[in-house]
């Protein structure tokens, strides 16, 4: 495999990666912004949250589109790069407990997110 090859791959996997954790970091905000929204239709902060709403939406679709895309490549380079790499140093384990790790963060991002978009949408209204 060529270096620039292989960087290529490596950047890949750092950037599903980071990918994983925005979607969980997402949901996480928004559950904080859902936290300390007041209650009545004219508060003055709600007009701030719905645009960081948004622009978190957009930063967890983005996710979602780049874990896809970019886990076609990890999937399909998977055997020849990360765990050749995790083999002869004996990380497999570690290897692992990663993807068991990142899959807990991919499954309780959506969740997470999905049932709180409900309710931040009953709560910013029209």
């Amino acid at each position: 495999m060529s270096q620039g090859m292989a960087t290529f791959i490596l950047m890949n996997n750092y950037f599903h990666d980071v990918a994983t954790a925005m979607l969980l970091a997402c949901s996480i905000v928004l559950w904080v912004l859902l936290r300390h929204l007041g209650d009545e239709r004219d508060d003055p902060l709600l007009r701030y949250v719905r645009s960081l709403y948004r622009g978190i939406s957009v930063l967890f679709w983005f996710s979602v589109v780049w874990l896809i895309v970019s886990g076609v490549i990890r999937f399909a380079t998977f055997s020849t790069f990360e765990w050749v790499n995790a083999s002869r140093g004996r990380f497999e384990a570690g290897l692992l407990t990663k993807y068991a790790v990142a899959g807990c963060m991919i499954l309780v991002g959506i969740v997470l997110w999905s049932r709180l978009t409900r309710k931040m949408k009953e709560r910013l209204g029209p």
